[in-house]
């Protein structure tokens, strides 16, 4: 992706934020959302010892294409997303196709089907997240899990986490509603060892062992710990630069309770 394409949808991604601040402060739902994941993840802490819209066919013609605009309908009619209400992209639906590979591809944020394997067995990526905070980059690896590493790539191609809330809890970040994109994988394992090392990209699973698309970074043994006694997420990739920018995002968000920090715009490339 060049960068006058990633500048543009840093833009695009602040002027959605300015505009979904000026309408209100977090929902009702949103609130309930953000203390349900914070409710399971302080709840695996506790134990350690105080520690731890528009339709696309995408070319395919018996799929009805239509525009969907973005309306500010109650959150109670909508069911809960990787992006918030207005800063959804289109909906798919129908099979879900792979996305373009170099940064073309129109955002999609809502999905009827999950998506095939769009990536190699032995592949990996080069992912940049923008944030307020600055930027965070890790390398994703599909040997450690093609399912969790190829979901995380399709829906990043996609432009799914272009608006998507940051959540800093202990020891870890999470980025990602709180819903899912419309479907949910199975088949993903967690670390062979058990391991969570500090700096870990992961994606989180629901209490039936299903992705949904959220991706958490451990952020220090605290984190680790309380993943490792859980012990059912998959490790897709680790941080290669960017954990200070975390630490300056959790700083804002601690002294703007009220603020939402997103995502504001992805970068994937090809490693190998």
């Amino acid at each position: 992706m060049s960068k006058a394409e990633l500048n543009k949808r840093r833009v695009r991604a602040e002027r959605a934020e300015t505009q979904q601040r000026e309408i209100s402060g977090p929902s009702d739902r949103r609130r309930k959302r953000i203390i349900t994941i914070g409710v399971t993840f302080m709840a695996l802490m506790l134990v350690l010892p105080m520690a731890a819209g528009l339709v696309t066919a995408f070319g395919n013609a018996d799929t009805l294409t239509v525009d969907a605009p973005v309306v500010d309908l109650p959150t109670t009619t909508q069911p809960a997303g990787l992006v918030d209400p207005g800063f959804e992209g289109a909906i798919v639906i129908g099979p879900t196709p792979c996305p373009a590979t170099d940064g073309t591809e129109r955002r999609a944020t809502e999905f009827s089907e999950p998506p095939p394997i769009c990536i190699g067995a032995s592949e990996t990526f080069d992912i940049e997240f923008v944030t307020l905070g600055g930027p965070i980059q890790f390398t994703v690896d599909a040997t450690l899990s093609l399912e969790g590493t190829n979901l995380f790539v399709t829906l990043a191609r996609f432009g799914v986490y272009e608006g998507a809330p940051i959540y800093p809890f202990p020891g870890v970040v999470a980025m990602g509603g709180l819903g899912d994109a419309g479907f949910r994988v199975t088949g993903a394992e967690p670390p062979a060892d058990g391991r969570y090392p500090v700096g870990s990209v992961v994606m989180l699973t629901d209490t039936e062992g299903a992705m949904e698309g959220q991706v958490m970074i451990v952020t220090d043994e605290t984190g680790a710990a309380a993943l490792e006694l859980a012990g059912q997420d998959p490790i897709i990739g680790s941080v290669t630069a960017g954990l200070e920018s975390i630490e300056i995002l959790r700083g804002l968000q601690a002294a703007n309770e009220q603020t939402t920090y997103r995502v504001q715009a992805t970068a994937v490339s090809t490693t190998s």
